[in-house]
């Protein structure tokens, strides 16, 4: 019986050592009290630490673990913007309850978070004193390397200059996290790296809650911050694992398993515990079903239309906007572009120093490889430019500006289709020179330029064709005949309304409205009026307002009253 009795004892002490000593694992959160400490009360520092510490504001906290702290700490003190509390004043004055936070202390942000000492003890760690400016709110943090942290404020309210404001005993607490671990991975097929993703909840308070927990995250895992922030990719270690302690406690943590040569998985979603590591497991072979692509290498040349040579300083931008290594006759190659999607290129030319420019200041390029290639060659020719002139001399061009208001004059150039309708083509230069109106033209087939007064008086210029050789045109405007014109009356109650808006619109949607207003006699002149609608609008102090096409009234009496 003795024997018995002597190995129940050394048993129970054991049990005791084990409870004292071991290291937090992962699993359930420990309880931990949801009630905050009272609020302490400044106290005067001991004698002791008074003789070698000088007089101010000081911060201490009992950091309580399973054995003495091997960790980090930090203290944040918490201040509101005088811009920010001015607004949030402002807005409880005018009544905007809902503008901002119920709370003017909750207007307070940490601009800094700094190191603060923790003595070990065998049972956690004591933080501080440390010195800390008066502040609305002081934050606590520390943390250790399996990520038990600790995460306390305080609120003091009225801060005196000098003094020690304890937070109390601060318990450990359990970190939210996920292990992943690959399955089916070989040494052939490279690193693999991990992309991941918050999955937040619907609730907004519970994501608010979660994402308190950021500067935590920050400090004790950086680069698991940097992958959630900025989307950076985490290697695996070299036995195949990736350790996401600590994350924010949010509903999930979507995660993208990423090859060496940047082939993606879909997204995996794992749910989360607040308070547990997941461990999750990568099947590599079913991630990629049809098995991990290979890259490709291009090889390829840059050349100008119509020429052997590359446009002169163009540069070459690859995919994510990395610049490609060019040679002087356009020549160029790229490794690793994937070969399971296209890659986009663009093509970009210097600013015209002087005179017409030569090609369109970028071009982009896309490449889509084979799946089964390792190597492709490509040549991309960059468009030169042709050359519609629209002739004016001197009289022309004041001729059709005492036509228009502002904003016109307006030049559309436009291209025949194959069904014989006239289309608006997109032109980047519309280039006065002393020939009168230069218009950049990207590819061949017939082209004429609509001269626009107004957006009912337009006059197209003769058509033009551009072949494989022609470089330039000339177009002179078409005369204008004398045509109708037009005035808007706008009556009120039998009397003209002075001052009331009338915006002008016609048949072409790409032709901006014209906007006047009335004269003293309720006139709009609207100028020379060509075939087709002439939309107007009318409106008086956003209280009355017209609309229709008068199109009719014009060709009839040039005259349209509007009543309103």
């Amino acid at each position: 019986m003795k024997g018995w009795a002597l190995a129940a004892g050394l048993l129970g002490l054991v049990c005791v050592w084990w409870r004292e000593t071991a290291a937090p694992v992962v699993g359930p959160v420990r309880p931990v009290s949801t009630s905050r400490p009272a609020m302490p009360e400044v106290a005067p520092l001991p004698a002791s630490e008074a003789t070698v510490a000088p007089r101010g504001l000081w911060l201490r906290a009992v950091l309580e673990g399973a054995h003495p702290f091997q960790g980090e700490a930090r203290i944040g003190a918490a201040t509101i913007a005088s811009e920010d509390a001015r607004r949030w004043e402002a807005a409880r004055r005018e009544g905007s309850g809902g503008a901002g936070p119920a709370r003017r202390e909750d207007l307070a942000n940490v601009a800094s978070w700094e190191r603060a000492t923790v003595a070990p003890s065998a049972v956690g760690g004591v933080l501080g004193p440390e010195p800390v400016a008066p502040a609305v709110r002081y934050q606590v943090m520390a943390w250790e390397p399996d990520g038990t942290f600790w995460w306390e404020s305080l609120e003091p309210g009225e801060v005196p200059a000098s003094g020690v404001l304890d937070l109390g005993v601060l318990r450990a607490r359990r970190p939210t996290g996920v292990r992943v671990r690959l399955k089916g991975a070989r040494p052939a097929q490279g690193v693999f790296s991990l992309r991941l993703a918050r999955g937040v909840g619907e609730d907004a308070r519970d994501v608010e809650r979660a994402s308190e927990l950021w500067p935590l995250v920050r400090h004790a895992a950086p680069r698991v911050a940097a992958a959630l922030g900025e989307g950076t990719a985490l290697s695996f270690e070299a036995e195949g694992e990736v350790a996401l302690v600590p994350l924010l406690p949010d509903a999930a943590v979507r995660l993208w398993l990423r090859a060496e040569s940047g082939q993606e998985s879909g997204p995996v979603e794992v749910a989360l515990r607040e308070g547990w590591v997941e461990t999750v497991v990568l099947d590599v072979d079913a991630l990629f079903p049809g098995g991990l692509a290979k890259t490709v290498a291009l090889r390829g040349r840059v050349l100008l239309e119509g020429t052997s040579a590359a446009p002169p300083g163009a540069r070459l931008m690859g995919p994510e906007g990395r610049a490609v290594d060019m040679a002087g006759d356009g020549r160029f190659v790229v490794e690793g572009l994937p070969s399971w999607r296209p890659s986009h290129f663009t093509v970009t030319m210097p600013p015209a120093s002087g005179g017409r420019p030569i090609a369109p200041a970028s071009r982009l390029f896309s490449f889509t490889p084979s799946p089964r290639d390792t190597e492709a060659e490509v040549t991309w020719r960059v468009p030169a430019y042709r050359w519609l002139v629209l002739r004016m001399d001197p009289f022309a061009r004041s001729q059709l500006e005492a036509r228009a208001r502002r904003p016109y004059p307006v030049f559309l150039l436009e291209r025949r289709a194959e069904d014989g309708r006239w289309l608006t083509e997109s032109a980047e230069h519309f280039l006065p020179d002393a020939q009168g109106l230069a218009v950049s033209v990207e590819r061949v087939g017939t082209y004429r330029v609509q001269v626009a007064a107004s957006p009912v008086d337009v006059q197209p210029t003769a058509p033009v064709v551009f072949d494989g050789e022609i470089r330039e045109r000339q177009v002179a405007p078409s005369s204008r005949e004398d045509g109708a014109t037009c005035v808007v009356r706008v009556m009120s109650g039998g009397a003209p309304v002075s001052g009331a808006g009338v915006t002008l619109s016609g048949a072409r949607g790409s032709l901006p409205p014209l906007r006047l207003l009335t004269d003293v006699e309720g006139l709009a002149r609207l100028g020379g009026v060509g075939e087709g609608p002439v939309q107007v609008e009318v409106s008086r102090e956003a209280r009355d307002s017209w609309s229709g096409d008068i199109a009719a009234s014009c060709a009839s009496a040039g005259l349209a009253e509007v009543h309103l």
